[in-house]
């Protein structure tokens, strides 16, 4: 029963980020074995899901403390965006839930943000878009782009007309994060004339046919088993590896997440 719990749980939570499903479990892995000789094993499982996965929705940071395999792919897409060239380029970073995508794109995005006349990390798209609209996403990128507060976007037609005549002219560094339709990428990501010379523009999403028109395409890879300890045994222990005791419970963890 414990082994098909943590199957179970592992890949439900997958889809929220690994991150966070490894930073939530910590708990879960120091305590169980105090628990389980006070409490029956259903009891002791109902109680740590009730404490510690009742706010699995929350978002982790791309910014996350613990990095594991980061640099390789960062590397990767930073060439395909030929920074410092002309042009306006578009990238695009796809793969699973919780593989790495937003974290790539947050470490491209503070390690080249600084080179453009103006810069934006538009998180969580597809979540934003469903609880705001489209119009609501259009501001807050013109708001951040020109650093203006009071602008008024009547409609998202509208909006993508603004976005398109405010950043035709400029050089600008767009993140928008978890894509999810053709709707946002029609009327918010926009199309190669919308900015000016030397814009890059990266979209992050789960779903490779949405990013057909992008110039260059960039699969995030999962990471390699060991890589894929390391990272549980930081969030779960605050160390590269698991104690040993906990070895083998964690070597578990993973291959079920994987």
């Amino acid at each position: 029963f414990f082994g098909h719990f943590i199957q179970v749980s592992i890949k439900n939570y997958i889809e929220h980020g690994l991150c966070l499903a490894l930073n939530k479990f910590h708990y879960f892995v120091i305590n169980y074995y105090v628990l389980i000789h006070h409490r029956n094993e259903a009891e002791c499982i109902d109680r740590i899901v009730h404490e510690k996965f009742q706010n699995v929705h929350h978002t982790v940071s791309a910014t996350e403390k613990y990095l594991v395999g980061v640099e390789s792919r960062t590397g990767g897409v930073e060439s395909m965006l030929k920074v410092g060239s002309g042009g306006v380029y578009f990238v695009g970073i796809w793969g699973i839930g919780g593989v790495g995508k937003t974290t790539v794109a947050r470490k491209i995005f503070d390690n080249i943000s600084n080179q453009f006349q103006g810069s934006c990390f538009l998180a969580n798209v597809r979540e934003e878009s469903k609880k705001h609209g489209i119009k609501h996403l259009q501001k807050t990128l013109l708001s951040r782009i020109l650093n203006e507060k009071s602008l008024k976007v009547a409609s998202f037609y509208e909006g993508a007309d603004m976005l398109k005549g405010k950043f035709c002219l400029r050089k600008v560094l767009i993140v928008f994060d978890d894509v999810d339709d053709n709707h946002q990428l029609e009327y918010l990501v926009g199309k190669h004339d919308w900015f000016g010379d030397g814009s890059r523009i990266i979209t992050t999403t789960r779903n490779a046919d949405l990013l057909r028109c992008h110039d260059e395409l960039y699969s995030v890879p999962e990471l390699a088993k060991w890589g894929a300890l390391e990272l549980f045994s930081w969030h779960a222990f605050r160390k590269r590896t698991p104690d040993k005791e906990f070895l083998k419970l964690s070597k578990s963890v993973v291959d079920y997440a994987k």
